[in-house]
């Protein structure tokens, strides 16, 4: 955590949500030092950026609650995506949830149609996961996502890989535009339960019965 911005920042009235790639109680006390507001705990069930320690959402989770001694509120990422995860995150302590997969799943979100429809065929265990610069990407099954899995499986080196992936358009060309044979779909492993395309009204309601349960 930078401590000359965060001063600045709580000078100027602006909150604070800190949110470490590879979260630990080291860096949540440091940041809770530095003045943060809020502390979000991403467990390595996120898609995106995954955290270099495979540590689970729901075993970071009550280890960064703990390390915050009460002084700010947590909230929890990666694989919240219905009432039953919500529920169980607010049990091992957090204040609010994280999402990014539960709102790609959605009628508004502006993702490719054909990988919206393909969040629905797949789950959890169809997931690719390869080397990258900042830790570990996972994908949707698809032409470059399965070279880049057979690329890390041959020793090849991160840089390799990252170029072979086309650095960070790869997320344009499928997210957009839908192509897996030039891109990677990264998606969190809450999207074993992910069943249909809804509104996002219907999400927000899914994730807050879990709040009011």
């Amino acid at each position: 955590m930078n401590r000359k911005w965060a001063k600045k920042f709580k000078e100027a009235g602006i909150k604070i949500i800190f949110r470490a790639v590879t979260p630990t109680a080291e860096n949540t006390r440091e940041a809770i030092e530095a003045g943060v507001d809020v502390i979000i705990a991403t467990g390595f069930d996120e898609g995106g950026t995954i955290p270099a320690k495979v540590i689970g959402t729901f075993a970071i989770l009550p280890l960064i609650v703990d390390a915050t001694d009460g002084k700010v509120p947590v909230v929890a990422a990666g694989g919240l995506v219905d009432k039953r995860t919500v529920r169980a995150a607010f049990d091992l302590g957090a204040e609010g949830v994280y999402a990014g997969t539960a709102f790609l799943a959605t009628e508004e979100s502006p993702l490719a149609e054909n990988i919206k429809q393909d969040m629905l065929k797949y789950d959890a265990n169809d997931l690719l996961m390869f080397r990258t610069p900042n830790s570990l990407y996972r994908s949707l099954p698809g032409e470059l996502p399965e070279k880049l899995l057979e690329m890390d499986k041959q020793g090849k080196s991160v840089a390799e890989i990252w170029a072979a992936a086309g650095d960070y358009n790869c997320f344009l060309y499928v997210m957009h535009d839908g192509d897996l044979s030039r891109g990677i779909a990264s998606f969190g492993l809450g999207i074993s339960s992910i069943h249909s395309i809804d509104p996002v009204s219907v999400v927000v309601d899914r994730l807050n019965s879990g709040v009011i349960a």
